[in-house]
């Protein structure tokens, strides 16, 4: 950054106040203090006043809390200032509100260092420059919810629901994802205790996001493996397999989910179970090994450590029924054209099937976690709205997985239906525009590449007739013309930057040709890029 960045100390105890200003030689960081706070409504003021870059406040302070300091400063200003958090207290609730209005860190005061909180400030800094390149240049910088996306993928390929093994490529490239290991192999994980949580409530939650972020970080030391998280008690990692010659391989997975399991055990005083599937090759069918995994977790209920199913995949009656009381497409054309009349339709469909079956089989709940992937995955805002909807359950749209009768089943379902038909039905314009507002931010994320209707359409998963129907709809102009527009811009920009010559400008915006690009760019303009240059040198 250019210039120094603005810092602000808030607590209630001067002598930490002090302690702050003295731990470090700001201006060697690039910061300069411009004050110090003494209560969370003066904190709020100086942050209005002054406008600070980074906050370091702590969180119990008279008046107003930092928390609350914090959420009140992120609907008023937005992502900055950046915020780090001081505390007495070691508690879950506080560092997963912390996370809530996106802190740089979560300090704990008896334990700070000069070391803790130099690496908070490098934290900050670089989390600056990388918001001040956002505002530069923000078709160069990539998704910011990368994690996200990439778990509603492995959510995709655990429940079969992409399309077409070109439309799981496309994805796959475009989240970066190798999955180039000779073999992969799946296991589910359950987390068990520990008694001083109780079942459910905010402890519970920062618990559980806690122990499977913390083996995220230990699993990343060991190579390319991927956790996502199923339910707040459940999450499933991929791991690579190396040689699959031999079942040595079996030996080395339980180890490594061993270790990982007596560092989160002794960390957080919780019990990891987990069940282990089969090795796959060919990554798009992880279904299978993930199916096995599941199994092997049921089989193992009161087995400490980590169970292995070879036999990958379901029997064939299993997958019958599933694909009897689940009609994907109809249900997929539902959400894409929010037609709340044909979604209450099918999912009172599928009530009535249920309500005929016999038993309760893995089978009736994977057909209701189908309705929640494509929500998620097809509604521009899913994951919120099914919030909303199981606000008042303690584990919210996950308690799918708790549901082990019919009737469990079915009065989710209820739930679910009800919900996103009234959502959908007063949301219906807003979510429309929503999901071209995200398609417009991809296509300015990847001006690099040749942006078809088909590939971005199945990036989203629509069908091309339908996002190329909403688009000129709601953007009030067709997809072509968008994106053509999208990058004529970035190539005028790059012009005035002098970012090369234009036989490179068009490689950078993904042209097969300068000559290609130059007339495209002549039909928008109405001068050639060359004339365009000349006259810019000329002014």
């Amino acid at each position: 950054m250019s210039s120094l960045a603005r810092l602000l100390i808030a607590d209630d105890e001067a002598l930490v106040c002090i302690g702050l200003q003295s731990m470090l030689k700001w201006e060697q960081y690039g910061i300069e203090i411009v004050g110090t706070a003494h209560n969370g409504a003066q904190a709020e003021e100086m942050i209005d006043t002054l406008r600070p870059d980074i906050v370091i406040i702590d969180i119990k302070m008279p008046i107003k809390t930092g928390l609350q300091v914090a959420s009140s400063i992120r609907e008023k200003h937005g992502r900055l200032p950046l915020f780090i958090f001081l505390t007495s207290y070691e508690e879950f609730e506080y560092a997963r509100h912390a996370l809530e209005v996106q802190a740089i860190n979560y300090l704990i005061k008896l334990e700070l260092t000069q070391t803790m909180l130099e690496e908070s400030i490098h934290k900050a800094m670089a989390t600056l420059d990388d918001l001040a390149q956002a505002e530069l240049h923000p078709q160069l910088v990539y998704r910011s919810n990368l994690q996200g996306l990439r778990d509603k993928f492995f959510i995709r390929l655990f429940n079969h629901l992409f399309e077409s093994q070109d439309q799981y490529r496309l994805q796959r490239e475009d989240l970066e994802l190798k999955l180039d290991a000779p073999a992969y192999v799946v296991c589910v994980c359950r987390i068990q205790g520990p008694e001083s949580v109780p079942p459910r409530g905010d402890k519970l939650v920062a618990l559980c996001s806690s122990t499977v972020q913390m083996a995220k970080d230990t699993l990343s030391a060991t190579g390319e493996s991927y956790i996502i998280s199923l339910d707040l008690r459940h999450f499933a990692i991929t791991l690579p397999i190396f040689n699959t010659e031999d079942k040595a391989w079996q030996q080395k997975v339980i180890r490594q989910l061993q270790d990982m399991a007596t560092l989160l055990g002794n960390y957080f005083n919780v019990n990891i179970v987990g069940g282990i599937g089969g090795a796959i090759t060919d990554p798009y069918l992880l279904r299978e090994s993930y199916l096995a995994a599941r199994k092997a977790l049921r089989e193992a209920a009161n087995v400490q450590g980590f169970n292995l199913y070879e036999e990958s995949g379901r029997s064939e009656g299993e997958t019958s029924a599933l694909e009897d009381l689940f009609s994907r497409s109809e249900i997929r054309r539902a959400f894409e054209e929010m037609d709340t009349q044909a979604l209450h339709t099918l999912i009172s469909g599928l009530i009535i099937s249920l309500e005929q079956q016999d038993e309760w089989s893995i089978a009736i709940t994977d057909a209701a976690c189908n309705l929640l992937y494509m929500a998620t995955s097809l509604l521009a805002d899913g994951d919120n709205m099914l919030e909303q909807i199981f606000a008042n359950e303690p584990e919210g749209y996950r308690a799918i997985y708790q549901k082990h009768t019919i009737q469990g089943v079915i009065h989710w379902l209820v739930q679910f239906r009800d919900g996103c038909c009234a959502l959908l039905s007063s949301k219906r314009h807003s979510y429309k525009q929503q999901v071209v507002r995200n398609v417009q931010d991809y296509i300015h994320t990847n001006l690099d590449r040749k942006l078809s209707l088909n590939q971005v359409a199945d990036m989203f998963n629509f069908s091309p007739n339908y996002l190329s129907h909403l688009f000129s709809k709601t953007a009030k102009v067709n997809f072509v013309e968008y994106v053509t527009e999208a990058k004529i811009t970035a190539a005028k920009e790059m012009m005035q930057r002098g970012e090369g010559r234009i036989y490179e400008i068009s490689q950078k915006l993904g042209y097969e040709s300068a000559f290609y690009f130059s007339k495209v760019f002549k039909k928008i303009e109405g001068v050639s890029p060359r004339e365009y240059m000349q006259r810019l040198e000329s002014n």
